[in-house]
């Protein structure tokens, strides 16, 4: 993954009971992801991995690696209007 440091955020979420309970490993990621940001600065959050590793007692660990979805600045111009030797 190509992802921009200042720009990356990592969650991670554990499943103590996953074995016990397969379809309720991931109802916390789930209703994270849900969430409504459209109000927040996190309006652009993307999803760039998620991942799912055994924590060796019948959990899950889940990690979700997003992206904030800021839009890259263009360049300043800079002063004058770009013709030289006037």
């Amino acid at each position: 993954m190509n992802l921009v440091p200042a720009d990356t955020r990592v969650f991670l979420f554990h499943s103590p009971n996953a074995a016990h309970d397969t379809s309720g490993a991931m109802d916390d990621v789930n209703q994270w992801l849900s969430k409504d940001r459209s109000q927040t600065p996190y309006a652009n959050l993307r999803v760039s991995d998620i991942t799912v590793t055994p924590d060796g007692s019948g959990g899950v660990y889940t990690i979700v690696v997003c992206t904030l979805g800021r839009v890259v600045d263009a360049p300043a111009e800079t002063a004058g209007d770009g013709v030289t030797g006037s």
